[in-house]
């Protein structure tokens, strides 16, 4: 297993330096997409539109773009391995096919990383946001983390039945970012708590208390965060080797 993590590890790391306009293109078109939209809100609604909520809103749109990175990693990365043929090999590896998508998504998070620490920057200075940076984020990111792995392997499963989930990827992006905008710390009982039982968004909301309101969270929120992380996992594990058993017994594996 650990000859396997580090071929993964040498193939990232040489596709991060043949292809480094890929990361840059990203970098740009992440940061074009938080300027144009909160230069255009203000342009249309005057400087004081975001008013104490612009703090909020840079957090909802960086944890949004970091998720939907996640989420869409798998099951993009298993429709560019049907479409060449070798989605039938990796199933066949020592680790099988859970274990290299598993070792693929750690390294996507590396990559993700890289990514997000300039973009965290570029984007505080572009909207003026004054966000306070603790380590204490480095929980709910890692439970935000753990909870779009297993929306993206409820995804990569899907993915290994119908092959194609372009289209549905790019329709979720939208439902995803208005859950994220959502501030279900501020609604009245019962509607927050039950908010908090859809996937990610405990995360969210103790990433918006300690980036934007500068406030420690309650630990409840922080263990809510855990467990709501780790039940999406489960269920995006228990999905995924189950859509592989069928698509073993289907035969359609190796079909793109």
């Amino acid at each position: 297993m650990l000859q396997w993590v580090y071929i993964e590890l040498w193939r990232f790391l040489k596709a991060l330096s043949r292809y480094p306009m890929e990361l840059l293109g990203g970098f740009l078109g992440v940061l074009m997409v938080f300027t144009l939209f909160i230069y255009g809100a203000r342009y249309l609604a005057g400087p004081a539109f975001f008013g104490d909520r612009l703090e909020t809103l840079v957090v909802s749109l960086l944890a949004w773009t970091l998720a939907l990175s996640l989420l869409s990693h798998i099951a993009s990365t298993l429709a560019e391995e049907a479409l060449s043929g070798i989605l039938e090999q990796l199933a066949l590896t020592r680790p099988g096919l859970l274990g290299v998508v598993l070792t693929r998504s750690a390294l996507s998070l590396l990559q993700m990383g890289l990514l997000n620490i300039p973009l965290f920057l570029a984007v505080t200075l572009v909207s003026g946001a004054r966000l306070d940076f603790d380590w204490l984020i480095l929980l709910p990111l890692l439970t935000l983390a753990l909870g779009a792995l297993g929306l993206g392997l409820l995804l990569g499963g899907l993915a290994l039945i119908y092959k194609r989930l372009g289209q549905l990827i790019s329709i979720l992006q939208f439902p995803l970012l208005g859950l994220f905008l959502i501030r279900f710390e501020a609604l009245a009982r019962p509607w927050g708590d039950l908010g908090y039982l859809l996937p990610l968004t405990p995360s969210v909301g103790a990433l918006r208390l300690i980036l934007g309101r500068e406030q420690v969270p309650e630990w409840s929120l922080l263990v809510l965060s855990g467990v709501n992380a780790l039940a999406y996992l489960v269920l995006g594990l228990v999905f995924f080797r189950r859509a592989l058993r069928s698509a073993r017994r289907q035969g359609t594996l190796g079909t793109h």
